[in-house]
């Protein structure tokens, strides 16, 4: 009998730190998917921001809209880069996503000079598929 109760009682040990190995796996892995979500929400804000802001300086320019006329780029520029280098995980896009901002700044300064528009509206494109693909690339792994 008393076999028997130190397999009953080693059953419900071993039976209880699987459960709480188990929920403890779940938990992370919750908390991975979490981390990533937000991450991608984030990325997501700030490539459509700047992606927005680059669209306006190309249609300008495709109507032929003078420099001086430009309208004044959003401030929430500024807020959504914020929210995104203070997003954990943000470090690992950090250089892409630099690279998309100066690619605006570029794409801006360049405006109405045709000896840099061309390379400034490619540097934007290039950017812009970059930060994409380090984006996706995290989301495929399913962990920052």
């Amino acid at each position: 009998m008393e076999v028997q109760g130190l397999l009953a009682l080693l059953g419900a040990i071993l039976g209880g730190t699987l459960v709480l190995l188990g929920d403890f796996i779940r938990r992370r892995v919750e908390k991975r998917k979490e981390e990533v979500n937000r991450l991608v929400e984030v990325s997501s804000r700030l490539s459509s921001m700047y992606n927005r802001l680059c669209g306006q300086l190309l249609d300008a320019a495709i109507a032929g809209v003078a420099a001086s006329d430009l309208a004044i780029a959003d401030p929430l520029r500024y807020e959504i880069t914020t929210q995104f280098f203070m997003t954990p995980g943000s470090e690992q896009l950090r250089s892409h996503a630099s690279r998309l901002i100066d690619a605006y700044n570029r794409l801006q300064d360049s405006y109405g000079q045709e000896s840099t528009w061309d390379a400034a509206r490619d540097e934007h494109g290039l950017a812009v598929r970059e930060f994409e693909a380090a984006v996706r690339a995290i989301v495929h792994r399913h962990h920052i």
